[in-house]
C-alpha cells in the first residue's frame, strides 16, 4: 500500500510538471527546503524522477541549532542541502537586499501580540532564496505547497469576501472569521443532499472571477524583481497521502522552529481554514467541488488568472485587513 501511494504521488508529480512545463531545460532546480514532510518528500520525489535539484534551507535563527539539525537531516536522507543564515552578511549581494533583510528582522523582533510573524519571516526568506538561487545559476525554485495548501488559500480569500460583503463586516475580526470556518466546517461534513449554502457561495465567487489560490503550480517568487519562478511540483497531491506516506518512510523531520502556530490565537486565516476544515474533516464530495473550483481558476502555464490576493484592498477596501507592506 505505501509503494502505491508512493508512485501515485511520482505520477501527480510528473503529471503536473509536464502539463505546466514546470522543470527547466536547463541548470537545477532549487527547492525551498525546511525539514518539514512536504519539502523532504516534494525532495526525495524529484530526485527519483532524475530531476537536478539542490536544496536550500533559510535559517531564520529562531533555534540555535536548526541549521545543524538541516544537516544531519541532509546526510540521513542523502540530499543536496545548503544552509543559508539569514543573519550573515553575505547572504544577499545588494546592499538594498541587505537592507531589506534586516528591516524584516527587526520587525520579528517586535512582533506585537496577537499578530502573525508570517509576511516578515516570509519577506525575508523570499531575499535569501532569491539570492541562493542566482548563486547556484537557477531559475526556478520548488515549494513543497500541496493541494491542501492551494485549496486553503482558496477558500480563505472566499470567507473573507464573504465576511466583508456578506456579513458585512469593515474590519476583520478572528471570531467572525472563525465563524465562517464552522459553518463551512460543517457542510463539508454533511451529506451532500443537504444544504450547503457557504459552499455555494464560494462557487459563486470563483465562477464570477472574483477569487482564487494565491498558491497556483507556478508564480514568480518576487514580482518586483522577475527572473526566478516559483513552481508547485505537489499542486495535486493532497497532504494526507504526504503525511501517510511519511509515516511509513520513518524518517524524522524538522520543524522551522519559529513557535509560531502554538496557539489558535496566532493562527492566519489561512491556517484556521486549513486546520479547522480541510484537516478536521474528509468527505468525497466536498473534496471534488473544491478541486474543481481550484482548477477553473488555473491558466493553462499553471498560474493564478486572477491573483486574487493582490487585489485584496481593491476587493475588501484598505481597512478591513490592513497588510504589512512587503519589504
Amino acid at each position: 500500500m505505501a509503494e502505491k501511494l508512493w508512485n501515485d504521488v511520482l505520477n501527480e508529480v510528473q503529471h503536473v510538471c509536464d502539463r505546466y512545463q514546470l522543470i527547466p531545460l536547463r541548470g537545477p532546480v532549487a527547492v525551498a527546503f525546511s525539514g518539514g514532510k512536504d519539502s523532504l518528500l516534494l525532495s526525495l520525489a524529484l530526485r527519483e524522477l532524475r530531476v537536478p535539484i539542490v536544496c536550500i534551507a533559510v535559517d531564520m535563527g529562531y533555534e540555535p541549532d536548526w541549521g545543524r539539525r538541516i544537516t544531519a537531516l541532509a546526510e540521513r536522507t542523502h540530499l543536496p542541502v545548503e544552509v543559508v543564515d539569514v543573519r550573515r552578511e553575505t547572504v544577499a549581494k545588494s546592499q538594498e537586499d541587505r537592507r531589506r533583510i534586516g528591516r524584516n528582522l527587526r520587525a520579528l523582533n517586535v512582533i506585537q501580540p496577537n499578530a502573525t510573524p508570517c509576511t516578515h519571516c516570509y519577506n525575508v526568506k523570499v531575499v535569501a532564496l532569491e539570492n541562493a538561487v542566482r548563486d547556484h545559476g537557477a531559475s526556478t525554485i520548488a515549494f513543497g505547497h500541496h493541494r491542501t495548501d492551494a485549496l486553503a488559500s482558496l477558500i480563505k480569500e472566499a470567507l473573507m469576501y464573504i465576511d466583508r460583503w456578506d456579513r458585512g463586516h469593515p474590519v476583520f475580526v478572528r471570531d467572525n472569521f472563525a465563524e465562517l470556518v464552522e459553518q463551512l466546517k460543517g457542510e463539508a461534513e454533511a451529506p451532500p443532499d443537504v444544504d450547503h449554502a457557504l459552499s455555494l457561495r464560494i462557487a459563486e465567487l470563483v465562477h464570477a472571477d472574483i477569487i482564487d489560490t494565491d498558491e497556483p503550480a507556478r508564480q514568480p517568487l518576487n514580482r518586483d524583481n522577475p527572473g526566478v519562478n516559483v513552481i508547485r511540483p505537489l499542486f495535486l497531491v493532497d497532504e494526507r497521502t504526504i503525511i501517510e506516506i511519511m509515516a511509513t518512510r520513518l524518517i524524522d523531520v524538522e520543524g522551522s522552529g519559529c513557535g509560531h502556530g502554538l496557539s489558535a490565537n496566532y493562527l492566519t486565516p489561512r491556517e484556521m481554514v486549513h486546520y479547522g476544515v480541510l484537516r478536521a474533516t474528509y468527505h468525497p464530495w466536498f473534496d471534488e467541488h473544491m478541486q474543481r473550483l481550484l482548477m477553473y481558476g488555473i491558466d493553462a502555464q499553471g498560474g493564478a488568472r486572477l491573483e486574487a490576493r493582490r487585489r485584496r484592498v481593491a476587493l475588501l477596501g484598505d481597512q478591513y485587513k490592513p497588510s504589512i507592506n512587503k519589504f
